[in-house]
């Protein structure tokens, strides 16, 4: 089972943790490395700490934390409501079928770090043209 402790900076770390942005519009956001506003997600075995991270990552791009921000200039979300939901969601998920879905997920990241990489030199191929017929 899933726990949540808020991240304290010059803690060791777990075996099986993760972090978990806790502020902000990416509130809920999973995170392998820790930041200042972070929960740290513990987990008994490498894979429930899998499942609970793309387990996080899907609700997160699905935008399924969004409902419970709270707070007016910098939005934050409680950590009874993101364990609340981990917990929901994860009592309501085909693992099977999860299992594959992720697979298709992380096919998807990979492609789309791909496409992100081109583009950024497809630009500095363009910058490097133009300064090419520019005198100097």
């Amino acid at each position: 089972m899933i726990q949540l402790v808020t991240h304290r900076p010059g803690q060791q770390q777990p075996k099986f943790s993760f972090f978990i942005l806790n502020k902000g519009n990416n509130s809920g956001k999973p995170l392998d490395k820790p930041c200042p506003n972070c929960f740290v997600a513990l987990c008994a075995s490498e894979d429930e700490r899998e499942f609970y991270y793309w387990l996080c990552w899907g609700l997160w791009q699905a935008k399924a934390f969004e409902h419970f921000l709270m707070g007016s200039v910098i939005p934050y979300i409680r950590k009874r409501d993101l364990l609340h939901q981990l917990q929901t969601q994860a009592a309501n998920v085909n693992p099977v079928a999860w299992h594959d879905a992720v697979k298709k997920a992380q096919a998807l990241n990979a492609y789309e770090a791909n496409l992100r990489e081109q583009l950024h030199k497809l630009g500095q191929l363009k910058c490097a043209f133009i300064r090419s017929h520019l005198k100097r």
